[in-house]
């Protein structure tokens, strides 16, 4: 009888062993955050995003080059982006099912959904605003709408290539969304595309349960259009020695090397300064670094 205990008590503790072996992945994977998730699939955007603890308060501001991004607890706040003659608003997708809102890695922002998917708001050194989605299963939903308030006299619309761009009343682009792309666990490319509905941008994503999960999509939206204030000019004008004086405090970072060369800024610093106007700069992206590149004007 003892021996058939003890071989009892040994195979009731292999058991429980093979049990734990089994439930210790899963128990692993759900404490993974939907910011580590983004991370392993593109690691390079949460390397990017600024050194500054969001969410302290309950709500937060952050200037970046001369750009002020606003972010909330409150997922209904969506994320705002102002750019000193202008203010667009990027809704979130299922606002009114976010319960709360964390923030455990500097620069971003994390809303849980409640659907299997979540919402992370990473804000960029370079003051582009990325959102990514992160689908945790075949259950969550394949659209995710982005509403956007836009500026005054401005409009949404997509282009060919995949991009969705705000244009302002002369036609000039004053944003930009980068065309979108989904990933899965395993690297594989999930399809995706932008559909515009009025001023509501969705990112449909075709996910089911041939991909490996989690999948991560992305909307990455940039401004290209701000202006500095008169007292901003006054500071440029004051501290300007130079070419790169100038470039090293424009708005909207670019490539310096490439966009200030024979594109110095100080004539038009100089006007604005005389005549008490605003300067206005705009980035013009090919979509790539080698032919991307800013211009300044002084404008009333």
């Amino acid at each position: 009888m003892k021996v058939k205990s003890a071989i009892g008590a040994i195979a009731a503790g292999a058991a429980v062993l093979i049990s734990a072996m089994w439930i210790a992945p899963a128990a692993i994977a759900a404490e993974e955050s939907a910011v580590d998730v983004v991370a392993k699939i593109a690691p390079a955007d949460v390397a990017a995003t600024i050194d500054t603890p969001l969410l302290a308060g309950g709500q937060s501001t952050v200037m970046i080059n001369r750009l002020k991004v606003e972010v909330s607890a409150a997922a209904a706040d969506g994320v705002s982006i102002s750019t000193g003659d202008g203010l667009a608003t990027i809704g979130l997708p299922f606002a009114d099912e976010v319960s709360a809102a964390s923030s455990t890695v500097p620069g971003t922002v994390t809303y849980d959904n409640g659907n299997s998917s979540s919402s992370v708001v990473l804000v960029h050194d370079t003051g582009s605003v990325q959102i990514a989605t992160v689908i945790g299963s075949a259950t969550a939903p394949t659209r995710y709408d982005y509403p956007i308030d836009l500026p005054d006299a401005s409009r949404l619309v997509l282009r060919d290539g995949g991009a969705a761009v705000i244009d302002g009343v002369t036609g000039e682009v004053l944003g930009s969304f980068a065309a979108p792309w989904a990933k899965d666990a395993a690297g594989k490319d999930v399809p995706t595309r932008y559909e515009l509905n009025g001023q509501t941008l969705t990112q449909v994503v075709d996910h089911d349960s041939s991909f490996t999960y989690p999948v991560v999509a992305d909307p990455t939206y940039t401004t290209h259009v701000s202006y500095l204030s008169k007292a901003q000019v006054v500071s440029m004008y004051n501290g300007l020695k130079g070419i790169s004086s100038a470039c090293s405090v424009a708005p909207i970072p670019w490539p310096a090397s490439i966009a200030c060369l024979g594109l110095a800024p100080a004539a038009q610093v100089e006007k604005a300064y005389w005549n008490k106007w605003r300067l206005k700069v705009t980035y013009y992206n090919c979509g790539f670094n080698y032919c991307s590149y800013t211009t300044y004007t002084a404008v009333p």
